[in-house]
C-alpha cells in the first residue's frame, strides 16, 4: 500500500503537471501568433456570436413571444453565422491545401485528414460522450447520436449534438476535397481549377432550384419545410465552403496578379452586400446561401486585402480561437440562463434589457466552459499534432469552423 508520503508526492507532481497544462494553454491563448489576421478573427467572434444570440433568442421568444430586438435580422437570422464559418474554414483548409499542391504538386490525404482529425476529434468525442451521458433519456429517443457519432447528421438526423449537422457537413468536405484534389488538380493551371469551382458553385444553386421546381412547382413558391430540407445536406449546402476555396485559391496564389487596393476592397465589400440582398430578395430560400456566400466571401476578402486595422482587440481573437468550444457548448446552458434572468431582480423577465442580458450572460458562460476545454482537451491534442505532423503555431492557430 502507497504511503502517505508517496500519494503527497503523486497529488504535487499531477498538481504540477496540470498548473503546467493550464500555463502553456493561456499562453496559447494570450499571444497571436505572428501571421495572424485580426479581420478574420473578427469575423469568426461575429459568427460564433450569431449562432449563440439567435439560439438564445429561439429560447426566449419561444417563452415571451418576439420583441423588437428579436425582430432584427441579425438576431432572427443568426443561423447565417454558420454559413460565415463555412467561408472561413473553406478558406483556410484550402490555404492549406493550395500551398501544399503548389510545394509538392499533389496533396497527401491521409495527413490532411490526421490534421483535421487532431484538431476537431478530440473537442468533439469528447461533448459527444459528455451529452450522452447527461441526456441519456433523450440520446436514447434520438438512436443515442449515432449519426452525430459517424458525422453523417446532416443526411440522417437522430443527433443529440446541437450544430452537429454542419460538422457533419465539414467533415465531408475534408474528405471530398483532398481526394478531389488529388485526382484532379495536380498540373492544371489555377485559373483552370478557380473556373471549375465557380461552375461548381452555380451548379449548386441550379440544383436546389430544380430540386424547388420539382418539390413545390414554381420557382417563386415558398415552403419552410423544404428549405429545412435543403438546409443540412453537404450537397445543397456548401456554398460557403466553396467560396473558401476560392478565396484560399486566389490568395495563396495572389503574386501572380495584382492584389485589390483598398478601395477596391470597398467597393467589392458594397456590392457582395447588394447581390446578397438581391439574392435574397429574388428568391429566399433557393437563392439565399449563394448571397451569403458570395457577401461573406466578399468581407473575407475585404480583410485579406484592405489593410483596414479593424478588430485589432484581443477579445477577438479570444473568442477567435474559443469559438469551436463555445459554438458546442452553448445550447446546453440556455435554460440555465433563462431561469437566471426569471429570477433576476430588477428585472422584467420579458423585456429586452432580460433577453440582452441573457445573450450577454451565456455568452460569457459559454466561453469560460470553452476556456476549460481548450486547456484540458484542444490544447494538448494540437501540441500532440505538432509533434506528429511538425505543426506549426501558425497552423495550429488557423481558425476552424465552429
Amino acid at each position: 500500500m502507497p504511503t502517505i508520503s508517496k500519494l503527497q508526492a503523486e497529488a504535487m507532481s499531477l498538481s504540477l503537471r496540470t498548473r503546467a497544462l493550464f500555463r502553456g494553454s493561456l499562453h496559447e491563448l494570450w499571444v497571436p501568433p505572428r501571421h495572424q489576421i485580426p479581420f478574420l478573427d473578427g469575423l469568426r467572434a461575429i459568427a460564433v456570436l450569431l449562432v449563440i444570440n439567435e439560439h438564445f433568442n429561439a429560447s426566449f421568444t419561444a417563452l415571451y413571444g418576439q420583441n423588437l430586438y428579436s425582430r432584427i435580422p441579425f438576431v432572427a437570422d443568426g443561423w447565417m453565422g454558420v454559413d460565415l464559418f463555412f467561408v472561413l474554414s473553406g478558406f483556410f483548409i484550402g490555404s492549406q491545401l493550395w500551398k501544399e499542391l503548389r510545394r509538392e504538386n499533389s496533396v497527401s490525404i491521409g495527413r490532411f485528414i490526421l490534421r483535421r482529425g487532431l484538431r476537431i476529434w478530440p473537442l468533439y468525442f469528447f461533448m459527444f460522450f459528455a451529452i450522452l451521458l447527461i441526456y441519456w433519456r433523450g440520446a436514447a429517443a434520438n438512436h443515442y447520436g449515432w449519426a452525430d457519432l459517424f458525422f453523417v447528421s446532416n443526411y440522417f438526423g437522430h443527433r443529440i449534438l446541437v450544430g452537429a449537422w454542419s460538422l457533419s457537413t465539414e467533415e465531408q468536405f475534408y474528405i471530398v476535397t483532398p481526394v478531389l484534389l488529388y485526382f484532379f488538380a495536380s498540373g492544371r493551371k489555377q485559373r483552370t481549377i478557380r473556373a471549375v469551382l465557380w461552375t461548381l458553385l452555380l451548379l449548386i444553386a441550379a440544383m436546389r432550384a430544380a430540386i424547388w421546381i420539382h418539390r413545390t412547382g414554381h420557382f417563386f413558391s415558398h415552403s419552410t419545410a423544404l428549405f429545412q430540407d435543403l438546409y443540412s445536406p453537404f450537397h445543397t449546402h456548401c456554398d460557403g465552403l466553396i467560396m473558401g476555396l476560392i478565396l484560399s485559391n486566389l490568395w495563396v496564389s495572389r503574386h501572380e496578379r495584382a492584389v485589390a487596393g483598398r478601395w477596391k476592397s470597398y467597393a467589392l465589400a458594397a456590392g457582395g452586400l447588394v447581390v446578397f440582398i438581391a439574392l435574397r430578395q429574388l428568391q429566399y430560400e433557393v437563392l439565399i446561401f449563394a448571397g451569403l456566400a458570395l457577401f461573406f466571401g466578399s468581407l473575407v476578402w475585404f480583410g485579406l486585402n484592405s489593410g483596414v486595422r479593424w478588430f485589432q482587440s484581443r477579445l477577438f481573437y479570444w473568442l477567435s480561437r474559443l469559438s469551436f468550444g463555445m459554438y458546442l457548448n452553448h445550447a446546453y446552458m440556455r435554460k440555465g440562463v433563462l431561469a437566471m434572468m426569471r429570477h433576476a431582480p430588477f428585472l422584467k423577465p420579458a423585456s429586452i434589457v432580460s433577453q440582452l442580458s441573457g445573450t450577454v450572460l451565456l455568452t460569457a458562460v459559454s466561453a469560460a466552459v470553452a476556456l476549460v476545454t481548450f486547456c484540458l482537451v484542444e490544447h494538448p491534442f494540437l501540441n500532440l499534432r505538432a509533434k506528429v505532423l511538425g505543426t506549426s503555431r501558425e497552423a495550429k492557430a488557423a481558425p476552424l469552423a465552429r
